[in-house]
């Protein structure tokens, strides 16, 4: 896909777990678009996803029931924000938490981290949190 300028497409969803699945299905997409590799779609449909599952599983304030997913798509790079209003969190306090011996929670971030080329992570206690992302494209 040859881009003159960037483009953006933005998913808004219930903050509810059955509709990550759609967002996964749009990033996979959009990527395929992109001339991605089969395992580099795959992984940017994982970062979507953990994203949007945190954005589900850890806001605690009941009146966020939204999650804005924005793309913005250019020949270089496929860059994905994740929005919530949820109350925000400490982003240099993410761990994998241990509990007997058994990883209970916190490497959703981790895998992003991973799999992903850039990611940033914005709280705000009055705007919420945003998890942007990026993929570079390789050139050949």
């Amino acid at each position: 896909m040859k881009l003159a300028a960037p483009e953006r497409v933005e998913v808004r969803i219930p903050r509810r777990a059955e509709f990550v699945r759609l967002v996964r299905m749009a990033a996979c997409t959009l990527a395929a678009q992109l001339d991605f590799t089969y395992d580099v779609m795959k992984d940017i449909e994982l970062a979507v996803g953990e994203a949007c599952t945190n954005a589900v599983e850890h806001v605690a304030d009941e009146t966020c029931d939204e999650i804005l997913v924005r793309f913005t798509i250019d020949g270089e790079q496929l860059a994905v924000e994740v929005f919530d209003r949820g109350q925000g969190f400490d982003p240099s306090a993410t761990e994998a938490m241990v509990v007997d011996g058994e990883t209970m929670g916190g490497l959703g971030l981790i895998v992003i981290q991973q799999v992903m080329d850039e990611v940033d992570i914005k709280c705000d206690a009055e705007t919420g949190t945003c998890v942007r992302m990026i993929k570079h494209r390789v050139r050949e």
